[in-house]
């Protein structure tokens, strides 16, 4: 924007901003401070565009009171209208646009339709953040539980644009991770805001617009600001993953701020729990905060137990509160020492792209964690597939492999390749050949597809269209690889029966498998052999079996924790983790996988509780634990390297005990399965399994509330180890040890000789 424009601007219609003024003129709005330097923000404007091209722009604007109106040019201008109303914020300002286009239905074009800004001064960086909220539910939405914990949702999406020693914060409520995709500082030019594909469609859209010092980008400040909200709370600590060792102080801060230019009062509660229930922290105390205050104070929790903390901080004011949950975690600091091919313990996915979406974090950032909890193998795309290949293409292969096998985990790739057509083939398997050729090192196993029956495609076509042209390929290129199935979602038997006559089985030496069956655990078995882990997984071994003994994979099994009342809580996420492991094993899985390790979907790293494909992980988007995180890394510990030797009978049929052998020690995993969580209850008429669904509770609440004692044989002394890691003796008498089992698995060491059942289960 040219200066010279400037003073006309700042004449028409100004209203104080803090330092700043804003305007409305020829270019739309206009923000600036009160430097002799071009504005900060020199216009902003909105398109409207459908397949037919644009069908209004809304450019000059003025300002009437607190009302905002544009005037439109286009072919649909005169159906169209932009308003926004202005709210004066402390250092900025708030506009809640309504945009409006009557007549027909239209297709917007959900990539051209948006806001327009102008920056008056060159943008030196830009980056975007999503900011997470803890929502008290309340049963004001479908999802919501009463009376449960607090989970996590986006409160807004912050876009940062930076010009040198200024900053320009852009607030939206919705989140796109396309904003500045690969890092392309141009795109932080437009922000994608389509009308509805309806009748008469109208939008309501909230913008905050805050002009800060580059040096003062506080997350959680900037979204009070946004959100109204004159105090704030952060809990953090100074810990990747908030990961503490067993034995030091798990240390952590909150800051306090008052985000506005008046003194407030207000009361803060601070709680800590750990995995027992025990509280380790409790504060209460009252602020009063000066203008634009923070206030900093540390706690530290002495614990001598390892699992996860649960910290709770409730913050008031008059007129509203805020509520924060951080979880820590306390477990071994382990460092892998080599590579280890026979373990089964791996995880299915990883977000960590920032070379696309600048708001992932970084592989070499993840990876560590992953290490920690003893994940030995990662699927991925982990090369491209296509026909030139350049050398900024290998030089980042050899990167990653490098950080996978400084860490200790073996990637397996996963070719995310549909069917081709006829046509289509000869390019496909030239473009296929080539990636191998430069690629085939970097993993011997090669899934082929992933979940195409749930696409339609049926066993023969996979195998004939897909699987052949694809294992004469890697048979030519790379004759020593190992070709996977891909990974079957769901494994239904008409299929399954399908592949194997169309000679899939002959072609694949893995058997790669999905077994849906959540939100039921992975015991469940009431003789329907649809969505349930039991019969997809004895099924899959049974045709491998027939077949010459090959392996089977699950490449995805999860437990996933989003807050709806038909899902399950994180407490008994963990737990199944463990069980799903351990019966995977028993039964004769060669590796597990599980989908996934952080919450988020490979494009965007936030919570989104109504969808549950965001709520998957081991740990949150801030990379903070879930319980099943710690319990991963208890079962790697215990199991690591261990043969397992079957299944113990106990006398009942839901009552578990797997037995492993180690180094010439034995150990024991237990639990009862007695207790179903109310996933497993019957859900039919739905009026009726509404009011079995999951019961509200804390995280640091015990679910299980019908243990099942059973006497074992003890030659000598027995130690358990609890689901998070903690050790401890039981006492013996007689030879005999009596133990409490519950839906939460233990290792036990120094049980006697028992009967040994012939499988993990009966097949048929």
């Amino acid at each position: 924007m040219s200066r010279a424009l400037l003073p006309s601007l700042l004449a028409l219609s100004a209203v104080p901003c803090a330092a700043y003024q804003f305007s409305a003129g020829e270019t739309g709005i206009v923000l600036s401070d009160d430097t002799p330097r071009a504005p900060v923000l020199g216009g902003l404007s909105y398109t409207a565009v459908d397949d037919g091209g644009t069908v209004f722009t809304a450019t000059r604007a003025r300002l009437e009171g607190e009302s905002l109106r544009f005037d439109l040019e286009g072919p649909g201008a005169e159906q169209a209208s932009v308003e926004a109303r202005v709210t004066r914020l402390s250092r900025g300002v708030a506009l809640d646009f309504s945009i409006r286009c009557a007549g027909p239905a239209r297709q917007w074009n959900p990539w051209t339709s948006g806001l327009r800004f102008s920056y008056g001064r060159p943008i030196t960086d830009a980056f975007a953040l999503p900011v997470t909220k803890w929502v008290v539910p309340t049963g004001a939405h479908p999802w919501e539980v009463p009376g449960d914990t607090p989970y996590p949702d986006t409160e807004c999406h912050l876009r940062h644009v930076i010009f040198a020693d200024t900053a320009l914060v852009l607030v939206a409520p919705s989140y796109d991770p396309d904003w500045i995709y690969g890092n392309n500082k141009d795109r932080a030019v437009f922000s994608r805001l389509g009308l509805p594909t309806e009748e008469n469609a109208e939008l309501s859209y909230r913008l905050v617009l805050l002009p800060v010092p580059a040096v003062d980008l506080d997350p959680t400040r900037l979204a009070a600001e946004a959100a109204g909200r004159p105090v704030c709370v952060d809990v953090r600590t100074d810990r990747l993953g908030n990961l503490f060792s067993p034995g030091e102080p798990a240390s952590f801060e909150y800051e306090l701020s008052n985000v506005t230019a008046d003194p407030r009062a207000c009361s803060l509660q601070v709680d800590a729990y750990d995995y027992r229930g025990r509280q380790l922290c409790g504060e209460k105390r009252e602020f009063e905060l000066a203008p634009m205050a923070r206030e900093v104070s540390e706690h530290r929790l002495e614990t001598d137990l390892r699992g996860v903390v649960f910290v709770a901080a409730r913050l008031s004011w008059d007129g509203g509160e805020q509520v924060v949950r951080k979880t820590l975690g306390i477990l071994p600091q382990r460092r892998a020492e080599a590579l280890a091919p026979d373990s089964p313990f791996g995880m299915a996915a990883v977000i960590a792209n920032p070379a696309s979406y600048p708001d992932h974090h970084d592989l070499s950032t993840v990876l560590p964690l992953m290490e920690r909890i003893g994940v030995r193998w990662i699927r991925g795309g982990w090369f491209p597939l296509k026909p030139d290949i350049t050398p900024e293409d290998e030089a980042l292969v050899r990167k990653k492999v490098a950080l996978l096998s400084q860490h200790g985990i073996l990637p397996h790739v996963q070719l995310g390749s549909g069917v081709p057509t006829a046509e289509e083939l000869e390019g496909f398997e030239s473009t296929l050949a080539a990636s191998l050729e430069r690629f085939g090192w970097v993993t011997p196993y090669v899934e082929v597809g992933n979940e195409l029956n749930h696409g339609g495609v049926g066993g023969r076509e996979y195998v004939e269209k897909l699987l052949r042209p694809v294992h004469g390929v890697m048979r030519r290129v790379v004759p020593e690889a190992r070709v996977m199935s891909m990974g079957l979602g769901g494994v239904q038997q008409s299929w399954l029966n399908d592949f194997c006559a169309a000679g899939g089985m002959d072609l694949v030496d893995i058997l790669s498998i999905h077994p849906g069956s959540h939100p039921k655990a992975p015991e469940f078995w009431e003789g329907w052999r649809g969505w349930v882990f039991r019969p997809q997984v004895l099924d899959s071994l049974s045709a491998a079996r027939e077949a010459g003994g090959k392996e089977v994979w699950i490449t995805e099994v999860y437990a996933p924790t989003p807050p709806q009342r038909s899902q399950v809580d994180l407490r008994t996420s963990a737990d199944y983790l463990v069980r799903t492991y351990v019966c995977a094993i028993a039964a004769g899985v060669r590796v597990t996988q599980w989908y996934q390790f952080q919450d988020g979907v490979w494009f965007a790293q936030r919570p989104r509780p109504d969808d549950i494909e965001y709520s998957f992980g081991v740990v949150y988007t801030d990379l903070s634990p879930k319980p099943a995180y710690v319990a991963f890394g208890a079962m790697t510990q215990q199991l690591e390297g261990a043969t397992c030797e079957g299944r113990l009978d106990l006398g009942a049929d839901d009552l578990y005990a797997v037995r492993f052998s180690r180094a010439g020690e034995t150990v024991d995993v237990l639990w009862s399965y007695r207790e179903k969580h109310e996933t497993d209850l019957p859900w039919w008429p739905p009026e009726e399994f509404e009011k079995d669904s999951r019961k509200p509770a804390e995280p640091w609440t015990e679910r299980w509330q019908a243990p099942v004692d059973v006497t074992l044989p003890a030659p000598g002394a027995v130690t358990v180890t609890d689901l998070m890691g903690n050790a401890r003796e039981v006492p013996v008498r007689e030879a005999e040890v009596t133990l409490s089992l519950t839906g939460s698995p233990v290792y036990v060491r120094g049980l006697g000789e028992m009967p040994r059942l012939p499988h993990l289960w009966p097949e048929g």
